[in-house]
């Protein structure tokens, strides 16, 4: 589905690099590379949202490994709306158990 690579790239130019350097799978992989972490590596948590809003989601059933990655969903679907206007819901975490 191309929308997804679409909108993942229109929430990446609405996201910071502050941002998601950040998160705790970025810090771990980073270092496990050496310190050369890949730009995939780094915009994989805005292509996740970009699934989760593409579909206008309300509620994501998420192990805990994953919540800080539903919160950056969470501040893109925000930060889009306060600029654009209300078009994305602010999806919800329901966290599964595995």
């Amino acid at each position: 589905v191309p929308e997804h690579a679409e909108l993942a790239w229109i929430l990446g130019c609405l996201t910071n690099v502050p941002r998601l350097l950040r998160l705790p799978q970025w810090k771990m992989k980073h270092a496990s590379q050496n310190n050369k972490g890949t730009v995939g590596l780094l915009t994989y948590p805005v292509l996740q949202a970009a699934d989760i809003l593409l579909y206008k989601s309300t509620r994501v059933p998420v192990g805990e490994d994953q919540v800080l990655h539903l919160e950056l969903a969470q501040d893109i679907a925000q930060h889009f709306n306060k600029k654009y206007g209300e078009f994305f819901p602010v999806p919800k975490t329901i966290l599964s158990e595995l």
